[in-house]
């Protein structure tokens, strides 16, 4: 876990436009079977219901700052307001500053959740994750979040949301102490059960996704290495109580994992770990890197990552990849179709294109324990009749997806694409729903184009501006007499 921040320019009034949607066409709602309907419904109503409490709950909220505060008649209002909720002093007080905030400076989005169009879950997690901002920086995230189209994924939406946010931050100093390599610690922290402990680890996020990376990959192997040892009847490594050898079967990753961080050295019992799948991407706007915007970086696709550390983290690397996406809508451009396996760099293409396992709700990583899959079934007899080792006939999923997958359960199909554009891909869940979910896209690419034309539109009328005065000076008006 870690806390970014950084530097960057003022805020755009008219930045928003940078969080539109892509352009392209919106894919539609879900379809979903009759007994899931009123659950739709239901969802749509909870919607409403919150716009409505937030719009009858903002008058109540007494602002400790102006200079008319009463502190008496707002401590006689928040009890009131905590028996009509039904919740401690502490709620009422939280859930009145929201109502405020929601109703002041979130008024384009409270809108939309007031038709019942933008999801309950959604306005609330834009509250949570902006109460430490300014009321003219959350103004600023409205403007952005209002016109992001609710048929994007609840994923998709956390990952706009971050990115919105990482800019936004990025515009305020950060002391020291604050930034992600002043809090680097561990900690053993208090817990609500008896005999049971905690020890949290705290730093920049590329170390602790780093060590994480490694944790997974030992225990994973520890794993694949206990339950061949237990079919061929030999003694299982790293099973220190016994419980692996007592009950013939090999031990939860979580288990693992927690037993190659008691040694501290992560000893895998002479396991050998095998080299990770992928490489840690970050990805940084060539603009960035040149120091000529201040547009966060992405760590593997869905971490921002403040403009400063991409850089540094770019200036330490040996390799840099160039990857191409379109300058408008972002997409990441195909790679050529060459045999059966995808090339390494197919499966880096997929695997920034989704950080996560295709399967909608799904969010497991695709960067350690994915499976690159055919949309179409490859013909190994024939493979000219279709499901090619193409870009737009793969995905990753996790293994228990890709299970699914093979047994029928779950059904892709992938739809025309257009050129420029972000595929699509239809999801049928045993016929029980069918949702239409677009391939993620490079967020920056559009921005920065954005950007550069308006940089350029400016310039020419400056350009056109001065020469017409340059005329005027050579060729003045005749006398009016």
């Amino acid at each position: 876990m870690g806390e970014l921040h950084g530097r960057g320019p003022g805020l755009d009034p008219e930045g928003s436009r940078q969080d539109a949607p892509s352009p392209g066409p919106t894919p539609a709602a879900p379809e979903l079977p009759p007994h899931l309907r009123p659950v739709h419904a239901a969802a749509v109503e909870e919607s409403r219901r919150l716009a409505t409490r937030f719009t009858a709950l903002a008058p109540s909220f007494h602002d400790p700052e102006s200079e008319e505060h009463d502190e008496d008649a707002a401590e006689a209002e928040l009890l009131t307001v905590a028996l009509a909720l039904r919740c401690t002093r502490t709620v009422a007080e939280r859930v009145l500053r929201d109502a405020h905030i929601a109703v002041t400076q979130l008024p384009r989005t409270l809108v939309r959740l007031h038709s019942g169009e933008y999801p309950a879950a959604w306005f609330e997690r834009i509250l949570r994750r902006t109460r430490h901002l300014t009321a003219r920086q959350i103004l600023f995230v409205d403007a952005a979040a209002s016109l992001w189209p609710t048929t994007i994924t609840t994923e998709r939406f956390h990952d706009r949301l971050s990115r919105l946010l990482a800019r936004v931050e990025s515009q305020q100093e950060t002391p020291a102490h604050l930034t992600p390599e002043g809090r680097r610690r561990v900690e053993l922290l208090p817990t609500q059960e008896d005999g049971i402990g905690c020890l949290r680890v705290t730093g920049p996020v590329p170390e602790i996704l780093a060590l994480a990376t490694r944790l997974d990959a030992a225990a994973r192997a520890v794993q694949a290495a206990q339950r061949r040892a237990l079919e061929a009847g030999e003694e299982p490594p790293l099973d220190p109580r016994g419980t692996v050898g007592e009950t013939a079967m090999p031990a939860s990753l979580a288990l693992i994992q927690y037993d190659l961080l008691s040694s501290a050295s992560l000893d895998t019992d002479g396991v050998p770990v095998p080299q990770p799948r992928f490489r840690l991407n970050v990805t940084v706007p060539v603009m960035t890197l040149l120091g000529g915007s201040q547009e966060p970086g992405m760590l593997e696709g869905t971490i921002p990552l403040p403009a400063a550390m991409a850089r540094e983290l770019a200036g330490a690397s040996d390799t840099w990849y160039r990857i191409l996406t379109d300058p408008c809508s972002g997409a990441f451009l195909s790679l050529a179709a060459t045999a059966y396996p995808p090339t390494r760099a197919m499966l880096e293409h997929l695997r920034l294109r989704n950080a996560t396992c295709a399967v909608p709700g799904c969010t497991r990583g695709t960067s350690w324990a994915s499976e690159a899959d055919h949309i179409e079934e490859y013909d190994h007899g024939d493979p000219e009749r279709g499901g090619l080792t193409e870009i737009e006939n793969l995905h990753l999923l996790c293994w228990q997806h890709h299970r699914a997958k093979t047994a029928g359960l779950i059904d892709p199909t992938r739809l025309p694409t257009t050129p420029g554009l972000p595929g699509q891909t239809s999801w049928s869940l045993r016929d029980r729903a069918n949702v239409i979910v677009r391939d993620n896209t490079d967020l920056a690419t559009p921005a920065m184009t954005t950007a550069l034309m308006d940089s350029w539109t400016r310039y020419q009328a400056e350009r056109e501006a001065r020469q017409r005065a340059l005329e005027r000076r050579k060729n003045p008006p005749p006398p009016p007499f």
